[in-house]
């Protein structure tokens, strides 16, 4: 049997993609994939985008991150939690399928988010992102970090598969470093000649000290590739 395969990959201008697929402002990549095998042939758009809820970007690329730095760390240090939502958009047409994978930063450091301990974890929605109704015993264990929103079985949906990932923490305060003892006395003689002395004794904790305005900024990592019938994603 003789096989021939030919790929093409055509990057899409965003106006004209939308205008063609009823998706404004969505970047796409154009694939076409043919091979004699049974005659299957298979023809399609993707897109991936990630953002704020409602104010995705997209990532030609496949790969985008999410930052969190000094402004989240302000909020985390005054409100004494933080909730942030991240909203992730995957389209892909004919029969390939989407998968990607989550990388939260190996290590958050040691200013505010260090201390904090963040968590990330998926979520139905941004409701279920928001410190009214999140708390450090509520938030659950992460159950691994990627998925797959869009299976490679045929189609021709031109809406967006959304899914919606929570970045929680709860900051108590800088963490102690130490502590500090110390003790001052004085001596002094009465006017009949007594001699008088007076001790004082005080200790303190040594905490941290954790500036928002130095946090450095943190960066979530979302990968996304394709796969066919029959691939593992």
């Amino acid at each position: 049997m003789t096989t021939t395969r030919r790929t093409t990959v055509t990057a899409a201008v965003a106006g004209l993609t939308g205008a063609c697929l009823g998706i404004g402002g969505v970047s796409l990549a154009l694939w076409s994939d043919s091979a004699e095998l049974g005659g299957s042939v298979a023809a399609g758009y993707q897109s991936f985008a990630v953002g704020a809820p409602g104010a995705t970007e997209p990532a030609p690329t496949g790969s985008a991150v999410y930052s969190v730095g000094p402004q989240e760390a302000a909020r985390l240090v005054s409100d004494g939690e933080i909730a942030v939502a991240v909203q992730v958009d995957s389209l892909s047409q004919g029969n390939k399928g989407l998968h990607y994978v989550v990388t939260p930063p190996a290590d958050w450091g040691s200013g505010v988010f260090g201390a904090a301990r963040p968590t990330l974890f998926a979520v139905d929605s941004p409701g279920d992102c928001r410190i009214e109704v999140l708390s450090p015993e509520s938030v659950p264990e992460p159950s691994g970090y990627e998925s797959t929103p869009v299976p490679s079985t045929y189609s021709e949906s031109t809406d967006p598969v959304a899914e919606f990932w929570c970045l929680y923490a709860a900051y108590d305060g800088a963490p102690e470093v130490g502590e500090y003892a110390n003790t001052a006395g004085v001596t002094a003689r009465a006017p009949e000649g007594t001699e008088v002395r007076a001790e004082d004794t005080w200790d303190a904790t040594v905490v941290a000290r954790h500036d928002p305005a130095a946090e450095p900024v943190h960066t979530i990592t979302f990968t996304s590739t394709t796969f066919r019938p029959g691939e593992q994603p």
